[in-house]
């Protein structure tokens, strides 16, 4: 399948080419350099050209730490061909020309790319967007790239750098999984389940009624000593309207009024609630949303088993390259903390008051 010849069969093949592409780019349009603190892992990303970093970085504002020591951790280059001037290196572009033609045949359901993507150097492509992202893992170091910055999809803009973060991260302890989490410095609760459970309008509702905001959608995990969450993003999303108007204190802050098709609502949790939104938080416990129309809202306790039913198989689908790690830091993390379900009622006002009720410690 790989191009005959081709040194992208060596492991760290296509990350060497991307860096190399980056570093090219680099020096004809300019780099703008911003570290971000996740617990006490540094990650600078690497913005070259004068778009990018408008673009992906407003949602991790909130973790930006410039000061932070520059023996950094982790270091990311982000690079768009239109605004650098830097097209992808040739064999990567032929690569990539395969893919676009046959995805199907080329793409795990991850997304990551068969033939390329290995242990030592995950690689995964998003065929809607043309984003490439690929890392190494022994030199803590990786390329997020596309065609064109000004078409990166909301999805992205949301949640950047996503797969980036979930390897280069879980190399350092902290676990990316698919969950919103809301509470205070002093604690908080995971909420778990698949997209249409109910997360995102529970940490909302939460939010508004004054709990501090840590996630949405994915935030991080530690249990190396007491579980703890880590935020990622500060934004939020919803599915539609209907959702968005069951919490208006938000609807000032959408950031994609005009979204068309399927496109979420995507919510700027800074704009009005800045001074709500925690990086870190010790997890008091594990919830689980569940809509229960035809009963008042209620916590009702869940087997640990149960509660990594709804964390683990969303988190395993949407990561490129989790595996039994990520498996056994969400094992651990439920068998360590109180589990709950969530029944949504119709009564959505009790919500907040039976979360917050979770946050003794």
């Amino acid at each position: 399948m790989l191009p005959p010849g081709s040194e992208l069969r060596e492991p760290t093949a296509v990350v060497d080419l991307m860096l190399a592409g980056a570093a090219r780019a680099g020096a004809a349009a300019g780099v703008e350099d911003r570290r971000y603190r996740f617990d006490d892992v540094t990650v600078r990303i690497r913005f070259v050209g004068p778009t990018l970093a408008a673009v992906l970085g407003p949602c991790l504002e909130h973790v930006r730490d410039d000061a932070a020591p520059t023996t950094d951790d982790v270091t990311i280059h982000c690079v768009d061909a239109v605004s650098s001037g830097e097209p992808v290196s040739p064999l990567v572009g032929l690569l990539l020309d395969r893919i676009d033609h046959d995805w199907h045949a080329w793409l795990t359901p991850r997304h990551e790319v068969r033939g390329i993507s290995n242990e030592r150097s995950p690689t995964a492509f998003e065929p809607w967007s043309g984003i490439l992202s690929t890392f190494d893992r022994d030199r803590g170091v990786g390329v997020w790239w596309t065609d064109d910055a000004t078409a990166v999809p909301t999805h992205e803009r949301a949640a950047p750098l996503r797969s980036l973060f979930g390897w280069a991260l879980a190399d350092r302890g902290l676990q990316s999984v698919h969950a919103a989490a809301v509470g205070r410095p002093g604690g908080g609760v995971l909420l778990a389940g698949p997209g249409g459970s109910g997360k995102s309008s529970t940490a909302l509702l939460c939010l508004a009624a004054g709990l501090g905001h840590l996630a949405d959608d994915y935030c991080l995990i530690s249990t190396d000593g007491p579980p703890t969450a880590h935020s990622l993003y500060a934004v939020a999303k919803l599915d539609g309207p209907a959702d968005l108007a069951r919490v208006p204190a938000f609807e000032s802050a959408v950031t994609n009024p005009h979204r068309t098709g399927a496109e979420k609502v995507v919510i700027d949790v800074r704009r009005d609630f800045a001074d709500r939104i925690v990086t870190a938080f010790p997890v008091r416990a594990v919830v689980v949303p569940r809509v229960s129309l035809d009963a008042p809202s209620a916590l009702v306790p869940l087997a640990p088993a149960a509660a990594l039913r709804a964390l683990g198989p969303t988190t395993l689908l949407q990561l490129p390259g989790a595996g039994g790690g990520a498996l056994r830091a969400m094992g651990d993390l439920v068998r360590s903390v109180p589990c709950f379900e969530l029944r949504l009622g119709p009564d959505t006002a009790a919500v907040p008051a039976l979360v917050e009720g979770l946050l003794a410690p």
